[in-house]
């Protein structure tokens, strides 16, 4: 009976210890700190939800807006004064340096950033990336404010089907906040989709992209994508409207060695990076001029109308303020590029035609005259007058070109081609006696010079009807060519004579002159319409 008793004891005291330490067992298991257990858990610890990720990253976020004077509503159907929503970006330094996409800042020149706190502040444009579309601008004044900032990820250990977070300010809803994941990866991305705005068809090449399945939408471009640790690891840039939720990012690695190629706190003083920002400056400027320019010449004739006007009309005055606003922007901004690059003869062109265009001929002297005497090339200079020439032929302002041109030529009695276009405009005013006058003083001038001797032989076939004296500039001009080219490829030469020698009966020389016309290439139907005449008239001798 006792040894039953002392059995029992020990098997209940051996139940007991088995039982306690499979408690103790458990309970370790159970400890936060336990690796077996929590192998998975010791990975996403530094894992963020949504909520999380746009508490967190939402003052080191901004949104971009422009003023305008000039904005249609579809709503009024009348233009109007206001301020846009253009897109979003991110802030990446406490002095206020941003992140956004080029497309997004690209023609603005009244650059507004809004932060979280609903502060604007004024800012510029620093440096871009045109070709992979991004672009640094930088707060003008924070007032000695530093700013939070975003933390950059790392978009090469971005894998497909990882959860992501798009925050931006698509159609003017500031900060939301959209989630998805990784659709694709895409390497030397070449894109062609339309803009969802202008609906102008873009093409751009990017260096990596990220497809994701988070919505975006016009006002998202520029805006930060995040992972689950809260990094910023693309920027959202474009998506393709109408087919499915197609949405792209640039991987955020382009814009972090865009920015590191860039010494960015010395940008002002470091020679490479202010060349830099300069072509960035440049190029931007002439983008905006010329940009206003084309609004301004489009409704120039608003002007031409208020100032005939003997009602007034709203709609006209309205147009006619807006024009003259687009004309004075444009001029200031090819004056900016002039700052930059003070010898652009493409600027200066740009300058003159829309002067031209718009009939301010003080204007188009004065400038005429800087031109003149920055560049003292012929070439150039001639360029420059065929367009002004082009230009009055066109409006048919004749007497005005010939103002422009005979106070050019007060300043330089010795420029050819100046005086070439003044006996030029006498010929097309009907003045043919004074444009032969004019055409013999360039000979007189310069001997050499072919196209006086045609415009006179020109004028004295089909005005005058004297076959003798147009022969004989026409030759004159002709043996010039041949002695110093040993052919011509002015079309009005063999024409010329192919048609005197018809009219003289010289069939055979009329053939001759022919395969010297045919010889020469045309491309414009007028020229082709001379080759069809002349063999014609050969045709009809018989």
């Amino acid at each position: 009976m006792e040894r039953k008793v002392t059995y029992n004891l020990l098997k209940h005291f051996f139940l007991t210890v088995l039982l306690i330490s499979s408690a103790l067992t458990l309970s370790q298991d159970k400890k936060p700190g336990n690796v077996q257990s929590n192998k998975f858990l010791a990975d996403t610890s530094s894992y963020f939800n949504a909520e999380q990720i746009i508490e967190m990253n939402k003052p080191s976020l901004i949104s971009i807006w422009y003023h305008t004077d000039n904005y249609y509503s579809y709503y009024s159907y009348s233009y109007k004064d206001t301020t846009l929503l253009n897109g979003s970006g991110f802030i990446f330094t406490e002095d206020g340096l941003i992140g956004t996409n080029y497309h997004v800042v690209d023609g603005i020149d009244s650059l507004l950033v809004k932060t979280s706190d609903g502060v604007f502040y004024d800012a510029e444009l620093l440096i871009i990336d045109e070709k992979n579309d991004m672009a640094i601008i930088r707060i003008k004044s924070p007032n000695g404010r530093k700013f939070p900032t975003i933390k950059f990820g790392n978009s090469d250990v971005v894998k497909v089907g990882q959860e992501v977070f798009a925050i931006g300010s698509p159609l003017g809803y500031e900060y939301t906040i959209s989630q998805g994941i990784v659709a694709g990866i895409r390497d030397n991305e070449k894109v062609s989709f339309t803009d969802p705005v202008s609906y102008i068809p873009i093409e751009k090449s990017f260096e990596k992209v990220i497809q994701l399945t988070a919505a975006i939408s016009p006002g998202n471009s520029g805006g930060a994508l995040f992972n689950k640790q809260g990094e910023v690891i693309g920027i959202t840039t474009y998506t393709y409207t109408g087919y499915g939720n197609l949405n792209f990012a640039i991987a955020v690695n382009s814009f972090v060695y865009f920015m590191n190629s860039i010494d960015l706190a010395n940008i002002d003083n470091n020679e490479e990076a202010r060349k830099k920002r300069e072509e960035s400056l440049y190029f931007s400027n002439l983008k905006l001029a010329n940009n206003y320019k084309s609004e301004a010449t489009y409704n120039w004739y608003y002007v031409k109308q208020k100032d005939t006007m003997k009602t007034a009309d709203t709609f006209v005055v309205k147009q006619d303020s807006i024009a003259k606003v687009n004309f004075s922007k444009a001029e200031m901004f090819y004056f900016k590029c002039l700052n930059i690059a003070p010898d652009s003869f493409q600027v200066y062109e740009q300058l003159m035609d829309l002067y031209v265009y718009t009939e301010n001929f003080s204007r188009a002297e004065n400038l005429y005259d800087t031109i003149r005497t920055r560049f003292q090339s012929d070439s150039l200079l001639g360029l420059l007058s065929s367009s002004l020439a082009n230009a009055y032929s066109t409006s048919k302002e004749y007497k005005k070109a010939l103002l422009f041109y005979e106070k050019m030529l007060t300043k330089d009695t010795g420029d050819i081609y100046v005086q070439y276009q003044i006996a030029n405009l006498h010929e097309k005013m009907g003045k043919y006696k004074t444009a032969i006058r004019e055409y013999r003083r360039i000979i007189k001038k310069d001997s050499g010079y072919t196209q006086a001797y045609i415009q006179i032989g020109a004028i004295y076939f089909y005005k005058y009807n004297d076959y003798r004296k147009s022969k004989k500039y026409i030759e004159q001009a002709y043996d010039r060519e041949l002695t110093y080219y040993g052919s011509t490829y002015y079309l009005d030469i063999p024409y010329y004579l192919g048609l005197i020698a018809v009219k003289e009966r010289k069939k055979f020389d009329a053939i001759l002159y022919y395969m010297d016309l045919k010889s020469i290439y045309t491309y414009t139907p007028e020229e082709n319409k001379k080759k069809a005449e002349l063999l014609k008239a050969i045709r009809e001798m018989n």
